[in-house]
């Protein structure tokens, strides 16, 4: 969802197709979203706030780490 807000930022019914959710989901995902300051609603847009953009990094960095200790599990468990 956060990276649905990046750039430009988009409109509401984008977004929630971007996330895959069902509407009460996808609005319970939002408005949490809002309410810890990663997402805004301006000028019809949702975007990502400063905060937003360092949790979706920090979140980018974790899959990578995550992505590259399976790598190893399964390099050890092959010898």
């Amino acid at each position: 969802m956060l990276e649905g807000c990046s750039g430009i930022g988009t409109n509401k019914t984008n977004l929630m197709y971007k996330s895959g959710l069902n509407y009460d989901s996808f609005l319970r995902y939002l408005n949490h979203l809002m309410d810890l300051g990663l997402i805004s609603f301006s000028e019809g847009k949702y975007r990502l706030t400063g905060e937003g953009m360092k949790t979706m990094d920090k979140l980018r960095k974790f899959k990578e780490l995550k992505k590259n200790m399976q790598k190893m599990m399964d390099d050890i468990a092959d010898v």
